[in-house]
């Protein structure tokens, strides 16, 4: 357990090597969310990121006020506002995750295609709900 934890610090260093960080992981977390499954109510965002509805909210409107996500209306029900990400919040996800996949890269480099293949699907297995 200690190697695998050893393992994920060295992964994060090497992400740091990477790419400047200017923004927190939460709001990374909801980069990708809104990326991956396009506008969300912000209730949804909360209990997907695991924070409260008033912290997804201040980390929502940190994120408007930097031009990385939008308020939208929904088409079905005008009264529920969602969040989207623009288009400077996909070009920014998009960097960090080229310089996530070279750092990581670096890691999955030692591994043969089979050692590879087995690490993800015993990460897919860990991660299953």
């Amino acid at each position: 357990m200690v190697d695998f934890i050893e393992l994920v610090r060295n992964v994060n260093k090497a992400l740091r090597k990477e790419w400047d960080f200017q923004i927190s992981g939460p709001q990374l977390v909801l980069l990708r969310l809104l990326k991956n499954n396009g506008p969300m109510r912000m209730s949804d965002l909360a209990e997907e990121v695991g924070i409260s509805y008033s912290g997804a909210t201040n980390l929502g409107n940190r994120m408007i006020k930097e031009g990385y996500l939008e308020r939208i209306h929904s088409e079905k029900d005008r009264r529920v506002v969602m969040l989207t990400i623009t288009q400077k919040g996909s070009e920014f996800y998009e960097s960090f995750s080229g310089a996530r996949d070279k750092a990581f890269g670096s890691f999955l480099d030692k591994l043969t295609e089979e050692e590879k293949n087995e690490f993800i699907r015993l990460s897919r297995k860990m991660l299953a709900e």
